[in-house]
């Protein structure tokens, strides 16, 4: 298991447009990768694609827009955009604010993109973002998409799916086989013990939006999952989640092994 809080990690600066926080690198995982994503105030991030990996943006903090394709959405904390393999997506920061997000991403196969860590993707991408910013196009990447995109999704808030009364709420906000990626909003009622049996084809990545508890992976290493903590599953691994005092609230992303 690998349990960090969401502000701190190895800090990767992508040519001055946008500074990544490592949270769970890809070489920790088989098909997983967590970053906090900021981009700089007042900043119109570089459109570009990726057709090895699927993202999900959870907004923490700043305000702005967020492009997926055509469709173009305001964003602000508890918004949430998924951005399927190959649609060109784009972010924008509207004030003198930092616009900053959890970035999950999901890979279609174990290449990774051909880069051994998140520290060696930035080394080679970080100039072509930094000429994808400057003309405003998405063909500084020379790739060309040889599948079908699917479309984007937007939820503007998804702490309108929670009320007062709200308790073990389950919400499959993503699920997509042929993506690897499943994303669900789970809410956990306080004091509450969940088991969870070995999967071999899941490895998965909660992060606590509200409340705390206590995880315990194969009967033996136990630790304390906070709100803003992102903790890692691997694979057939069993685990099992003893919630606090208060009802927890957090996001569920499974990565689909073969």
């Amino acid at each position: 298991m690998i349990n960090r809080f969401y502000k701190q990690g190895q800090k990767l600066d992508v040519a001055g447009l946008n500074e990544i926080t490592v949270l769970i690198d890809r070489s920790e995982t088989e098909l997983t990768e967590i970053g906090w994503n900021c981009w700089t105030p007042n900043q119109d991030g570089p459109p570009h694609r990726h057709n090895d990996k699927s993202q999900i943006f959870y907004v923490t903090n700043g305000v702005g827009k967020i492009h997926l394709g055509k469709k173009v959405f305001d964003a602000k904390p508890g918004s949430l955009a998924c951005v399927p393999a190959g649609l060109v997506h784009q972010t924008i920061t509207t004030t003198e604010k930092r616009l900053c997000y959890i970035l999950f991403n999901v890979f279609l196969n174990s290449e990774k993109e051909g880069h051994s860590t998140f520290a060696d993707h930035i080394e080679k991408v970080k100039q072509i973002r930094k000429r994808q910013a400057v003309s405003g196009k998405v063909d500084a990447d020379n790739e060309e998409t040889n599948f079908e995109t699917r479309p984007g999704k937007f939820y503007k808030d998804l702490f309108s799916f929670i009320t007062k009364d709200t308790a073990n709420l389950k919400i499959t906000l993503l699920d997509e086989k042929a993506s690897r990626i499943q994303l669900k909003l789970l809410s956990y009622s306080a004091g509450e013990s969940i088991h969870n049996a070995k999967t071999k084809s899941v490895e998965q990545t909660f992060f606590v939006l509200r409340g705390k508890a206590l995880l315990t992976i194969e009967n033996d290493t136990t630790e304390k999952a906070n709100s803003g903590n992102v903790f890692f599953i691997p694979g057939d691994t069993a685990y099992d989640i003893k919630v606090g005092n208060e009802d927890m609230l957090c996001l569920c992303l499974s990565a689909l092994i073969d």
